[in-house]
């Protein structure tokens, strides 16, 4: 039995000491704030899925099969890795603001204005167009489907190189962005400029200034949300999806187009200063160039 058939490769296991290193971090720093997490019946759902997937791998694993099989055992593990570590750095946000550094937002308004961009007048120039408004607001919300996209399309294609690459820098430039996070919070530019978004912030920027000041200290399972500013994932997430699928044009050119309004739609309804924006695509670049140098290695399979 060869694991590193079915997922288990030289990359994964870092990836997974990745996993738990930020989940042993964020365990010290939930106990360090006197923070707590609030469990919820719902997401026992969620986590027998978990274990469901988890269980059909190694079922892949410990009954002989074919090399289809194996490549759905590898598409399974990778979906599993990712859906875990997406959940860990979930809850890591709240300590990562609780930490309570300053707020970044004056010179992340600085640096747009030095760009020569004003959000506020995006925003409300979205407003005034409500039917581009519409459309932006479900490019915002393609990201999470992308993400599943990338893990089956891949799969499908069979191109594991892709697969993998995916998988690497979903992870790395998640956990760079916690960092930044935790370097310098921002409660956002619609609070900042008080400026209304064309996307609903209330939840999001409550949760950041509450675990800022102190008067959360509870992190919900049912009210999870992204709280990153600087530089932006949600806009790294579309480019790393798309990156994954430039030898595929069929879905490349589809990623493409519908990227473009997911990336403006974070400017112009006001959810991201456009230096968030700009901060992600030098931090894909990064990710790049360190998973060609070391992590394209990691995935060969020793017969």
């Amino acid at each position: 039995m060869n694991w590193a058939q079915t997922g288990l490769n030289r990359l994964a296991i870092r990836l997974v000491l990745l996993d738990a290193a930020v989940l042993v971090i964020s365990a010290s720093l939930y106990m360090w704030l006197g923070l707590s997490i609030e469990w919820s019946p719902d997401a026992n759902v969620g986590a027998g899925m978990l274990v469901l997937l988890v269980a059909l791998w190694l079922y892949y694993n410990f009954s002989p099969g074919t090399q289809t099989e194996h490549r759905i055992a590898e598409v399974i593990f990778v979906l599993v890795l990712t859906l875990v570590f997406a959940n860990i750095c979930a809850f890591t946000q709240y300590p990562a603001v609780a930490l309570k550094l300053p707020y970044a937002d004056p010179w992340l308004a600085a640096a747009d204005a030095r760009l020569g961009i004003h959000v506020p007048a995006l925003a409300r120039w979205t407003h005034q167009h409500q039917t581009v408004a519409a459309v932006l607001r479900v490019a915002y919300f393609t990201v999470l489907p992308q993400f599943l996209l990338a893990v089956f399309g891949l799969g499908m294609l069979q191109d594991r190189d892709a697969l993998w690459e995916f998988a690497f820098h979903f992870q790395v430039c998640l956990t760079i962005t916690l960092i930044t996070l935790a370097l310098w919070p921002a409660v956002c530019a619609p609070d900042y400029y008080q400026v209304e978004s064309a996307i609903d912030m209330t939840r999001p920027l409550a949760q950041i200034k509450g675990f800022h000041d102190g008067t959360m200290t509870v992190a919900r399972v049912t009210e999870l949300h992204g709280l990153v500013s600087f530089p932006s994932f949600h806009v790294a997430g579309g480019l790393i999806v798309t990156w994954a699928f430039r030898r595929h044009p069929r879905f490349l050119v589809p990623l493409v187009i519908l990227n473009i309004a997911m990336v403006a739609s974070t400017v112009v309804t006001a959810v991201h200063y456009a230096i968030d924006v700009i901060a992600s695509v030098p931090m894909l670049v990064a990710s790049i160039a360190i998973f060609e140098r070391w992590g394209k290695r990691l995935i060969a399979i020793e017969r």
